[in-house]
């Protein structure tokens, strides 16, 4: 199986999400360190939205598609 067989694609919007609500629990902190705690996570969050967003979008590749369709026994359909 491939490497990204059977995983969810996670969009860059999920990341982002992920940053702002860590930014309004580190807002709400009780204390400094709480704080800290937070907006670490902030950046982590952030640093996986960038990493994501420069990985390449990948298509369906045509040349895929025609090996399997090459890979057909047609005979029963003619």
């Amino acid at each position: 199986m491939g490497r990204s067989a059977g995983r969810k694609q996670v969009s860059v919007e999920h990341f982002r999400r992920r940053a702002d609500e860590c930014r309004r629990l580190a807002a709400d902190a009780g204390n400094a360190s709480d704080k800290a705690f937070w907006l670490g996570l902030v950046a982590r969050w952030e640093a996986l939205e960038i990493q994501k967003a420069q990985q390449p979008i990948r298509e369906k590749s045509p040349r895929r598609r025609q090996s399997l369709l090459a890979s057909v026994d047609w005979a029963p359909f003619r």
